[in-house]
């Protein structure tokens, strides 16, 4: 089940988003970012555990994807597409979605293109020695 991510799913969120980043809760602090009126987390709950989130920023017509974060446990259920989906039908006013991903997360890379993302640029050595591959999708 999709709902809105909370304070009381601090502890989930963090851990998950150490999946990604062994300093996540230190980036992102959950109580900060509930508080900006552009920012958006959804989670994917099952049994009333957060096993997933996506996290945007929306401004007019675009949204910025920060962060799509599924637990291992859970990969390959079709979860994050049920999440992009949700962003899909959250807004009617949005014409374009970006975002941006490692160069060597192939499987993010092909999971985005298969959801119609595609590559518009590329950072040179955004994170250290690897780049960053922006991506778009026209809505």
């Amino acid at each position: 089940m999709v709902d809105n991510v909370t304070l009381k799913d601090l502890c989930e969120f963090n851990k998950l988003g150490e999946l990604i980043n062994p300093n996540f809760s230190k980036v992102y602090k959950l109580n900060e970012i509930l508080e900006l009126n552009y920012n958006y987390i959804w989670g994917y709950f099952l049994n009333n555990k957060l096993v997933a989130f996506l996290h945007i920023t929306k401004s007019y017509e675009s949204v910025d994807i920060i962060n799509i974060v599924v637990d291992d446990k859970v990969r390959r259920k079709g979860i994050a597409t049920i999440l992009l989906n949700y962003l899909y039908n959250y807004f009617n006013d949005v014409k374009e979605i970006f975002l941006e991903v490692n160069e060597n997360n192939k499987i993010a890379i092909n999971f985005y293109k298969k959801n119609n993302f595609y590559e518009i640029n590329c950072r040179r050595n955004y994170y250290g020695d690897d780049s960053a591959i922006i991506m778009k999708r026209d809505v």
